[in-house]
Order: C-alpha cells, then structure tokens, then sequence
C-alpha cells in the first residue's frame, strides 16, 4: 500500500469521525440533558425535589463536539501530508533516472 492509496482513505475516516462524534454528542445530550423529580418524605411533608443536569449536558457535548472535530482536522492534515510526501517521492524518482 502507498501513501497516496492510504492518504486517499483518510478523507472518508475523516467525515465518519466527524459525524459520528457529533451524532454521539447530540445523544449523549439529549440522554443526559433531563430533569429527574423525586418525592421525598421529611418529617411530615412530602417534598419534590429536583435536579435539573442541563449543564451538564451542554458541557458534554462541546467536549465530545470538539473532540470529533480535532480528529478530523488530524485525519485530513495526516491525508495532506501523505499526499505531499508521494508527490516528493515520485518527484525524487524522475529526477533520479
């Protein structure tokens, strides 16, 4: 396998991992985006308590978001210098002969 066949299956590794990290921060948002309510029994009341981990949420899914995205710019950056690195090779063989 040359540099150039390998260079030419980074550019779809690098879309996948673009969509697929984002497509799995938009779910793990909307899994953990929720609000859960629970009863409580104190003393002589009952009391709803809740916890809203919205927050949360939105912080995950920048980081997953922006994780994906470094990948695929590292992905076509490592495409584009595969491809640099054939040309100089073919280069370097013509001139050699």
């Amino acid at each position: 396998m040359t540099a150039r066949s390998f260079a030419r299956l980074l550019a779809p590794l690098g879309w996948l991992v673009l969509i697929g990290g984002w497509v799995i921060a938009v779910v793990a948002f909307l899994v953990i985006g929720t609000e859960s309510c629970a009863r409580v029994q104190v003393a002589v009341a009952n009391v709803e308590v809740c916890q809203d981990t919205t927050s949360q949420a939105v912080i995950l899914l920048a980081v997953i978001g922006f994780a994906a995205t470094v990948g695929s710019l590292f992905l076509w950056a490592l495409r584009y210098l595969l491809a640099v690195l054939d040309d100089i090779e073919s280069n370097t063989r013509t001139r050699g002969r």
